[in-house]
């Protein structure tokens, strides 16, 4: 249920977006803090929060995690300013970095490797795509009915009644810490969480300012600084945040480095695909939106079969099969053009795609914790979702410098326009941007990209004509 109310959280405020920044009163350069607020948070507390309960026992460190949440869940349904709003989402963000590792932890130190944990694993996973699915509708229904506020009180109540689920169902013991030295890693914890804020938020800002702006170049220098010296920090400290012994494990290394490509392949996929929806074959948000919904149901489906199927064979076949699947559906999102149909193209890469990516995820998040001692599960399983968390900035940042050269009529002179200039030249449209799912998160900057493409191509087909 915690997997289920982070994803809902986030697909459903994305599809408010519009209504958040004219009843709040963010500017349209602005607009892209409701949802990046969140995500840096979310990302940089991951590892801290995993290994907190690592050190304190994972249902505490899960209960107060969603309590956390809720409670600024609720804060953010009454926020009537910009600041309010992301602040609110920053704080929500770190209830949910605190939630996720530890409810993993739960589940693994609860069963031991073989088929009871992949079994709980799998219905851990399908939970996260049930809840894509299920944020979609609740954004799409409450902004269009009651107001996008219920979207923050209604996943407040989910959350409280978490707490008080999670305080009567998992016993007292369950996911209590067995290490004595408690000593937390506080210059670890600020080296880490700066160093990745730092990254992640210069790889989400290239695409407005490019890549050799200063308010680029310097947060992913300052980041990149950082993160290496939090692993000196980690390799002298006697208490590290993150013990690098977990790293001598193959699985974990491996299933690392599949899923940020997985993770940032998908978000690329997903993301160019819903603009394409919108802005080529001029699909309402809602519309475009409700298009994925078979995305959602048939990962669940997939999670659900793969946990089943992955008792009788080996996870490196069953990843090599979905990357297959993965590469092939990439190839029938790229055929979609205006006048193309929806059952003919845009639904069957679905098919391929969500086959090809549940079946990836599942086996690397398996593999993930599979040599972690009960000790170590919460910063293992911390360590993979941050880096689901860098894998998508990493490939729209990527797929943003080969758009600009693939579509321009002269790759060296075209650049991407700064948002502000954007905005100034749409007037009184610069407002209308459209909003996008979980994993295709639209951010202002990036949509003035692609109009910029479009009317690129749209000129060139004019001087053709």
């Amino acid at each position: 249920m915690a997997q289920m109310l982070d994803i809902i959280n986030v697909t459903s405020v994305s599809i408010a977006l519009p209504d958040i920044m004219e009843q709040v009163g963010y500017k349209a350069d602005q607009l892209q803090w409701v949802i990046s607020a969140y995500a840096l948070a979310f990302g940089a507390l991951l590892l801290t929060g995993g290994r907190l309960g690592d050190l304190f026992g994972h249902r505490f460190i899960f209960l107060i995690g969603v309590t956390w949440f809720s409670i600024w869940s609720v804060v953010n349904g009454f926020a009537n300013t910009p600041i309010v709003m992301s602040i609110g989402r920053a704080l929500q963000g770190m209830g949910a970095a605190f939630t996720i590792p530890s409810a993993l932890a739960i589940l693994t130190t609860t069963y031991p490797v073989g088929p009871e944990r992949t079994k709980a694993m799998g219905i851990f996973g399908g939970a996260g795509a049930i809840g894509s699915v299920f944020g979609v509708l609740l954004g799409g229904v409450l902004g269009s009915t009651i107001g996008w506020r219920w979207i923050f009180y209604i996943t407040a109540i989910l959350g409280f009644t978490m707490v008080a689920m999670g305080y009567f169902v998992i016993p007292p013991k369950k996911g209590e810490s067995t290490i004595v030295d408690r000593r937390i890693d506080y210059l670890g914890i600020s080296a880490f969480t700066i160093g990745i804020v730092a990254v992640i938020y210069s790889l989400s800002e290239a695409p407005a300012h490019g890549w050799s702006a200063a308010s680029t170049l310097a947060p992913l220098c300052v980041g990149l600084f950082l993160l290496v010296a939090f692993v000196v920090i980690e390799y002298k400290i006697d208490y590290p945040i993150m013990p690098l012994h977990i790293w001598r494990s193959q699985r974990l290394v491996a299933s690392c480095l599949t899923v940020i490509c997985n993770a940032a392949a998908i978000n690329v996929m997903l993301f160019f695909t819903i603009l394409t929806l919108q802005n080529v074959q001029d699909y309402s948000a809602l519309n475009a939106s409700f298009a994925f919904i078979p995305h959602g149901v048939g990962a669940t489906m997939t999670v659900v079969a793969v946990s089943k199927i992955v008792l009788h064979v080996r996870t490196k076949i069953i990843i090599i099969i979905g990357w297959l699947f993965f590469i092939a559906s990439g190839i029938l999102f790229a055929q979609i053009k205006e006048d193309s149909s929806y059952w003919s193209v845009t639904f069957p890469a679905m098919v391929l795609n969500f086959l090809g990516h549940a079946s990836i995820w599942l086996c690397c998040q398996i593999n993930s914790v599979a040599d972690a001692a009960n000790e170590d599960q919460g910063v293992v399983g911390g360590v993979f979702n941050v880096i689901l968390q860098i894998g998508a900035p990493i490939g729209i940042a990527i797929s943003n410098i080969i758009a600009n050269r693939r579509n321009a009529p002269d790759a060296k002179d075209v650049k991407v326009k700064p948002t502000k200039v954007i905005d100034e030249e749409l007037g009184d449209d610069s407002g209308r941007y459209p909003d996008g799912l979980e994993t295709g998160t639209v951010r202002s900057s990036e949509i003035s990209e692609i109009k910029d493409i479009k009317d690129v191509k749209e000129s060139n087909k004019v001087k053709e004509g």
